[in-house]
């Protein structure tokens, strides 16, 4: 089971990966402490998935993703889902979680306040600039709806992608790992190999 973007909330028996350079820093007491950094858990790994899944094709049952996907230019994401696809057995499960971009536009819609452009582009996150150079992928480079992320699935080679609700899943032990803060927020698709 991959944990990909786990952040500092990796779930046990999971192989929980993320690519914030503060992981390493983080294991050192004075540096941690110096710069403030989150203690990040012993399991987790830092792993850059945009360079490939350190897996062999067809050994692992779940692949759960929260919030990390919208991190990617979409030619990273097609290429980390096709690199799931791979490393899934077959009856396996991928889960990706993302902000939904349709929820966040049907709330500008509906926002009256004089500053609703200014709240939806601050939501949207997709500012870039010379933080980037230190934490590659700290912002979003794109956001997904419904349509555009079983897209992403298909075009990886998952043939019946679905949007799941909060905690659906065929995942076992999906409460493990679903943050209920992003509950209200996300948009779930999963698709078996």
């Amino acid at each position: 089971m991959i944990n990909i973007g786990s952040g500092i909330s990796g779930a046990a028996g999971w192989y929980n990966v993320d690519n914030s350079p503060t992981i390493l820093l983080s294991r050192i007491p004075l540096v941690r402490r110096l710069l403030r950094l989150p203690t990040w858990p012993r399991d987790v790994h830092r792993l850059d998935v945009r360079k490939g899944l350190p897996f062999a094709d067809e050994s692992v049952s779940y692949i759960y993703s929260s919030h990390t996907f919208e991190h990617f230019q979409w030619s990273e994401s097609l290429k980390i889902a096709k690199d799931c696809f791979r490393v899934l057995k077959p009856g396996g499960a991928l889960r990706i979680v993302v902000p939904d971009l349709g929820r966040i536009v049907r709330e500008y819609l509906h926002n009256s306040a004089a500053t609703a452009s200014h709240d939806f582009l601050q939501r949207l996150s997709l500012s870039h600039g010379i933080h980037d150079l230190i934490h590659p992928g700290a912002n979003h480079s794109q956001m997904f709806d419904e349509k555009s992320l079983l897209h992403l699935f298909r075009q990886a080679g998952f043939t019946s992608p679905e949007v799941k609700g909060f905690m659906e899943s065929r995942i076992p032990d999906i409460a493990r790992i679903e943050l209920e803060v992003r509950k209200n927020e996300s948009l779930y698709v999963e698709s078996q190999r």
